[in-house]
């Protein structure tokens, strides 16, 4: 009963986390499933999807297709397509049908790229994972793909890695961080995955230093670190970001990756969100008041590499309820979803940040800006709030 959810919505899943890490490079994505996971994707995980000229199709996979895996119909298809298209790449992935009758996606990419001569990307994903993981799978076979080595490195030079509209939203997220970072001093490479470019992906190793946004972004970052050497600071930057800018000059200096942790005492606060976001709020509540207990969970998988002790991981709707109702905490800042698993009884401060990857269309629109005076404004209202409670 603990996988049973009843009061919250299912979370973005992988496939949906694939599509939008690829969404705006000029390829074609296929989801091999009967449309149910196509329009899942395109209802309620892409707020770009409506107005944009982006090619994510379905496969149209029937009962007799999966029955005599008539994998061979899902190729000549995509090849259709693609005479008339004339698409960059070819991404073909995964659903939860797929997965049970074992296709084979990377052999079916492999087929496709042998007969169409373009680059084809194959994912197994399969609906029961998160849009975490489908975003950092994509970004690492991109970067596998297409980045080149350089013997040039451009001085203060960043990447931006882990942004898509399941954690930035489609409002000046995206384009707020890359013109801040030029006004500190930096040169912006690449922005994997919002702003993006194949000729951005092929001049990674150009830069300086990694700027990791969020979780899914780390096994990029590590990635890059491994082929060209280039080193990472994982940090999401709000409010001024002063840390974030110190943190990166250092790693430029040293060579040395870098992340943006605070300790501080369990209970009290609890932030419920995704982990770079997490953190950084954290951060900024420390900053202002320093004496706050603040506790970092996330639901979508808690990364190790960017933890810090105390932090949580919370695998289902069960184990929220349950420590929103534990008493220790008096204060909690999530999607606005969460307010739902809160008793009035419990007496607890609700402060909504609304992740897209959670709470979709009914809040996407009311996304703060990372960089901006509401955010400012919010945690300024949790520090007073933890002072008067």
């Amino acid at each position: 009963m603990k996988e049973l959810w009843i009061t919250l919505p299912a979370f973005a899943p992988d496939y949906s986390g694939v599509c939008s890490a690829m969404f705006e490079l000029g390829g074609i994505s296929v989801i091999h499933d009967a449309s149910g996971c196509t329009g899942n994707y395109t209802g309620y995980d892409e707020p770009r999807w409506y107005g944009s000229n982006a090619r994510v199709f379905c496969s149209g996979l029937r009962e007799i297709d999966a029955v005599l895996g008539r994998d061979d119909k899902l190729i000549d298809d995509i090849l259709y397509a693609c005479r008339d298209l004339q698409p960059a790449f070819i991404t073909v992935l995964g659903s939860p049908v797929p997965m049970v009758i074992g296709t084979d996606m990377k052999g079916i990419a492999k087929e496709l790229e042998n007969r169409s001569g373009l680059p084809a990307f194959g994912f197994s994903t399969s609906g029961l994972y998160l849009y975490n993981k489908g975003i950092s799978e994509a970004m690492q076979a991109l970067v596998r793909r297409f980045s080149k080595p350089t013997a040039e490195i451009i001085p203060n030079a960043v990447n931006i890695l882990g942004m898509t509209p399941l954690d930035f939203s489609t409002n000046s997220n995206a384009q707020d961080l890359p013109l801040w970072l030029e006004r500190q001093g930096f040169t912006v490479l690449g922005r994997l995955m919002m702003g993006v470019t194949l000729h951005q992906i092929e001049n990674l190793a150009k830069a300086q230093v990694n700027l990791v946004v969020t979780e899914a972004g780390m096994e990029t970052a590590k990635l890059l670190k491994q082929t060209y050497g280039t080193p990472y600071v994982a940090a999401l930057p709000i409010c001024q970001g002063k840390k974030v800018v110190s943190l990166l000059q250092k790693t430029i200096e040293d060579g040395q990756d870098r992340v943006l942790l605070d300790q501080a005492e369990e209970g009290g606060l609890l932030i419920v969100a995704e982990q770079m976001l997490g953190n950084a709020l954290r951060h900024e509540i420390l900053r202002q008041s320093p004496r706050t207990r603040v506790t970092v969970a996330t639901m979508f998988g808690l990364n190790p590499a960017i933890a810090s002790p105390g932090d949580q991981n919370i695998p289902n709707e069960e184990s929220l309820r349950y420590i929103l109702g534990s008493g220790r905490f008096h204060q909690v800042v999530g999607d606005p979803l969460f307010k739902e698993l809160i008793s009035p009884a419990d007496q607890i401060d609700f402060y909504p940040i609304p992740h897209p990857a959670v709470s979709s269309k009914l809040h996407w629109d009311e996304v703060p800006a990372w960089l901006g005076t509401d955010i400012e404004q919010l945690i300024h209202a949790i520090t007073k709030g933890g002072e008067t409670t």
